[in-house]
């Protein structure tokens, strides 16, 4: 025996990569949905003057502290969000939930 044999932990690892590649989009080249939302709604409340004033509080700026800027756009966030649970619920009918 002059080479050791490949760990199976890494054979799996190898065989599991070729699987995801053939069969499904790759996560980096295709974002999930709403993901641009989502980053602008985080990026407008960082930079808002709520966060400056009020010690850090993201969740007070995103509820009550909230600009018009990030209200608009945490609302187009929430439009976006809500129609991929309709579409679930119309496509999935079959489901006694």
């Amino acid at each position: 025996m002059d080479q050791d044999p490949e760990p199976p932990k890494s054979r799996l690892t190898k065989f599991f990569q070729k699987v995801d590649n053939w069969i499904g989009p790759s996560r980096l080249q295709y974002k999930p949905a709403c993901h641009d939302l989502k980053e602008m709604i985080v990026e407008c409340v960082l930079e808002s003057d709520c966060m400056k004033n009020n010690e850090g509080d993201f969740r007070f700026c995103l509820t009550e502290g909230i600009n018009k800027e990030c209200k608009a756009i945490r609302h187009d966030w929430y439009i976006c969000r809500k129609s991929q649970v309709d579409w679930n619920k119309h496509h999935f009918k079959d489901d006694p939930r």
